[in-house]
């Protein structure tokens, strides 16, 4: 047996937009035209089965291993695939945190990642924002909080430090992907997205957004590693990045309409 049979998924932030055999199957046929060598590509239970040229198989759980495992271009040209039935997840109802490289005066709006059980007071009231301070490296502080199980309660939806590169100021998007697309496509989408993100590098803050239906679909990532994905209502969007903008000019359609922050 290959084990692509009820193989078990870790940790995918893809796993909204592809719940269902057809979804993933579409999401494959967008990684494999976006592939730079001979592979083939099959949707699976609960992944992907990837045969080589050598007639290896790999079995793959999430849309990132599976761009990993085929190596597509992240700059190639592809359609997008409809998937009939096929939706936007609905709104991410997780705990929204701020991650801080350094200090900050101890609030309840304020953990402090050096103290012991600091993950635990993550999982109160999702409705409430909080900001998690990281005085030493906050790169591990970061990756526990995309693993499981604190990725399960809680989205990062900002990154502060004075030093660190993409940690800071406002994201831009991810290149050549469409200002909006019909809700059949979410699932290609979502692997457009994956190959997109396969070129960046590590230092680089994207945050990307695109119209689906009356809802938008928003990425956001740190280099290659996607932090969160949800929907968003663009009215309200837009109305939240004119009162911070002022008088300012407008974003464009595809850049993000806010600012990390609280």
């Amino acid at each position: 047996m290959c084990g692509a049979c009820g193989v078990r998924s870790d940790v995918d932030w893809a796993a909204p937009l592809l719940g269902s055999l057809p979804a993933r199957s579409a999401a494959a046929r967008v990684v494999l035209a976006a592939a730079g060598r001979p592979v083939g590509v099959r949707a699976a239970a609960g992944g992907w089965t990837v045969r080589r040229p050598t007639g290896t198989c790999l079995v793959v759980g999430t849309l990132t291993a599976l761009v990993g495992a085929v190596g597509p271009r992240a700059d190639a040209e592809v359609d997008l695939p409809e998937v009939p039935g096929a939706c936007p997840p609905g709104p991410d109802r997780r705990r929204p945190v701020v991650l801080v490289h350094g200090t900050l005066p101890g609030s309840d709006g304020v953990v402090d990642a050096g103290v012991p059980g600091w993950a635990e007071r993550l999982l109160g009231d999702p409705a409430a924002a909080l900001a998690v301070a990281a005085r030493g490296d906050p790169r591990p502080v970061l990756d526990a909080l995309l693993a499981d199980p604190l990725r399960r309660h809680v989205r990062v939806t900002g990154l502060r430090s004075a030093t660190l590169p993409g940690w800071g100021g406002v994201p831009g998007p991810l290149p050549d992907v469409p200002a909006a697309v019909l809700p059949t496509r979410v699932p290609a989408l979502a692997a457009l997205l994956a190959v997109r993100l396969s070129g960046r590098p590590s230092g680089e803050r994207t945050r990307t957004r695109v119209v689906v239906g009356g809802t938008a679909v928003v990425l956001d990532a740190l280099g290659p590693a996607v932090l969160g994905v949800g929907t968003v209502d663009p009215s309200a969007q837009a109305a939240s990045s004119a009162a911070q903008a002022g008088a300012g000019p407008r974003p464009s359609r595809q850049r993000a309409a806010s600012s990390d922050g609280l």
